[in-house]
């Protein structure tokens, strides 16, 4: 079987054992998982597998000090039957424990429902999607982004649900009076005949503009009202908590590197870089230790070799990783 298609196969047997932990399945879910299972026996083998690792996973949040014992023969986790793939050691494990009981694992593949109850388009790991809009606008969504569109006789509105998307508004005709709008975490950006990105970061949302301006308005959650006017070649953070951060000057060749499938980092926090890998991955990276998140990087890195670039940080920072197969990667 070649590796491309044991990964797909894997893939879909965690997603379909990460669904299983959640509500009951629904009917016609039932009957996919009975025809998948039935289509080939690589499937059940695989699904059997990723139960099991889902299994071991979840008994060791009752007792996940066990795996950090020496000797850790008591701990060490058996697995029945052979796989490819070999099973994190107890080491490994007491990681993923800790993962499990800060974020849970199905968290990782399932994310944040809202977007896609919500989202009108929405891309997924490592996609990206060109729209043109009712107006002739351009609209592209980066990977793992969502949005709503909502266009009115009032008002032309887009809300980022998660990710982030590239705008080129359509030239302002005559008879269009009605204001272009993004709306992101609280705040609405307006566009003044423009190119610009919105995008979520782990805890603010940056907007930078290309070409014209945009203007910003927004409110804290002290209740003050913030505002500001952005120009080609300059980029704010803004935050629900603290408001508006400083207005910065960027390169605009800079500007949506992933585009152009090049992902730039210059001196940034470690936990933003996690967050735009992890827009390409379904084995999310999570970032066990706090104080690992503000260790910054720099780099230049393809799209479609991000392995290669989270060896090469975790090198430079002198960190560690395991990987629990099908499931997260962990930094510590």
């Amino acid at each position: 079987m070649s590796e491309e298609r044991q990964d797909a196969i894997d893939a879909r047997a965690a997603r379909w054992v990460s669904r299983l932990s959640g509500a009951p399945l629904r009917p016609l879910e039932r009957r996919r998982l009975r025809r998948w299972l039935s289509a080939h026996p690589d499937h059940r083998a695989a699904f059997d597998y990723a139960r099991t690792t889902w299994s071991d996973l979840g008994s060791l949040r009752d007792a996940p000090h066990l795996l950090l014992e020496d000797p850790p023969s008591k701990a060490r986790m058996s697995l029945s039957g052979s796989r490819r793939r070999p099973f994190p050691s107890a080491p490994a494990l007491a990681l993923a424990a800790c993962l499990a009981l800060a974020v849970g694992l199905g968290a990782l593949w399932f994310g944040d429902p809202t977007p896609l109850l919500l989202a009108d388009h929405r891309t997924a790991p490592a996609e990206t999607q060109r729209l043109t809009l009712s107006d002739g606008s351009q609209l592209e969504l980066g990977p793992a982004s969502a949005v709503a569109v909502r266009f009115t006789a009032e008002q032309r509105r887009i809300e980022l649900l998660s990710g982030l998307i590239y705008i080129s508004t359509a030239p302002t005709a005559p008879t269009e009076q009605r204001p272009f709008l993004v709306e992101a975490a609280g705040a609405t950006t307006m566009a003044l005949g423009t190119e610009f990105t919105v995008e979520q970061l782990p805890d603010s949302v940056r907007v930078a503009v290309v070409s014209d301006s945009v203007q910003l308005t927004g409110t804290s959650s002290t209740g003050s009202a913030w505002q500001a006017q952005l120009p080609a070649g300059q980029s704010l953070r803004y935050s629900p908590e603290s408001g508006a951060g400083l207005v910065q000057t960027v390169a605009v060749e800079t500007i949506a590197p992933w585009r152009r499938g090049r992902l730039l980092f210059d001196r940034v926090p470690l936990a933003e870089v996690v967050a735009a890998l992890n827009r390409y991955r379904r084995e999310q990276i999570v970032i066990l230790d706090p104080a690992l998140a503000d260790r910054e990087v720099s780099g230049l890195f393809e799209t479609d070799r991000l392995d290669e670039a989270l060896d090469k940080i975790v090198r430079e920072l002198g960190l560690r990783q395991v990987t629990v197969p099908l499931f997260a990667t962990l930094l510590y």
